[in-house]
């Protein structure tokens, strides 16, 4: 393979986020805030239904994998950036699939 075609399957050497990516964690970065920000969203009745519309969004954004923010429902577990450490690892688990597929591109074009 010539090293021109090598280079099309090279990783990049930096992260640049797509918008895809780059709305997911804005958003997952804003409702994290939102807890902090106003303390009335850690009230009981108010901070479950916050909670629980957590789990819709988490859900909505990741797939299957947003059912991880069903510990938002746990007492005590608001103080944690629980969406901000989902998006991390649904990032993380999706550039590994991607480099592997790539991979699996690269093998079948040697």
């Amino acid at each position: 393979m010539s090293k021109k075609a090598r280079e099309k399957f090279e990783l990049p050497k930096y992260t640049v986020l797509t918008l895809d990516e780059a709305l997911r964690l804005a958003i997952c970065v804003a409702f994290d805030v939102a807890e902090y920000a106003f303390p009335i969203l850690l009230t009981p009745i108010v901070g479950d239904i916050l909670d629980i519309a957590g789990v819709g969004l988490g859900i909505a954004l990741f797939g299957w994998f947003g059912l991880i923010s069903v510990v938002e429902l746990l007492p005590l577990v608001d103080y944690f950036p629980v969406f901000i450490l989902i998006w991390v690892v649904w990032y993380y688990l999706r550039k590994q699939e991607e480099k592997e597929r790539m991979e699996k591109l690269k093998e079948k074009w040697k």
